[in-house]
């Protein structure tokens, strides 16, 4: 699944006219859908694929915080000790 396809060319052509905001947003929406689509699949496979959790009946809060760890980007710590940051630079 992807929310991205044609995204790389929207953001082109954005840049290319200077509009950052457009761009910046483009990337943005394509970002929140993947991150969508990922916690539907999630969802997906806990009730049915897997069907380890059929019965389950969580909201979207409950099911994020059934995910083990944080999805975090690189530089963005999961823990609240930031002391490994300095050892990446």
């Amino acid at each position: 699944m992807t929310a991205g396809i044609g995204c790389d060319e929207l953001v082109a052509e954005f840049e290319k006219d200077h509009d950052d905001y457009n761009s910046i947003m483009a990337k943005a929406l394509a970002d929140r859908l993947a991150e969508a689509f990922a916690e539907k699949m999630h969802e997906l496979v806990r009730r049915e694929h897997w069907g380890y959790a059929k019965e389950e009946k969580l909201g979207a809060e409950d099911l994020i915080r059934t995910i083990s760890g944080h999805p975090s980007g690189t530089g963005v710590s999961c823990l609240s000790d930031h002391t490994e940051k300095a050892h990446l630079i």
